[in-house]
C-alpha cells in the first residue's frame, strides 16, 4: 500500500511530483490509537462544570466576606431615641 506523504498535481490533474513510502499491514497499525471528540466529550463537559461552580463559590464567599463587614457596620448606625425627628433631619442630605 503507498502512503503518500507529499503530492503536486498541475492545472490538469497530472501529478507532477510523488513522495510516498510502501507500507505492508493492517491499517490499524499504520493510524495509531486516535480519540475522537465524543469519547471524551461528557468528561470534559463534566470537568468544565466543576471549575465554573468552584470558580462561582469562590467569588460568592469573597463577596460574602466584604458584604459581611459593611452589613455590620450598617446596623450599628441606629437613629438615638432621644432626639426629636426633625424636617431638617430628614431632607437634609449631608447631615448622618
Amino acid at each position: 500500500m503507498k502512503i503518500y506523504t507529499k503530492i503536486i498535481l498541475d492545472k490538469y490533474d497530472n501529478p507532477l511530483l510523488e513522495e510516498f513510502f510502501e507500507y505492508k499491514g493492517s491499517v490499524i497499525n499504520l493510524m495509531g490509537i486516535h480519540y475522537d471528540y465524543k469519547s471524551t466529550r461528557s468528561a470534559k463537559l463534566m470537568e468544565k462544570q466543576a471549575k465554573r461552580e468552584k470558580k462561582l463559590a469562590e467569588r460568592k464567599a469573597k463577596r460574602m466576606a466584604k458584604e459581611g463587614n459593611k452589613k455590620d457596620e450598617d446596623k450599628t448606625k441606629n437613629l438615638d431615641t432621644s432626639k426629636p425627628i426633625t424636617l431638617d433631619f430628614l431632607t437634609n442630605p449631608e447631615k448622618e
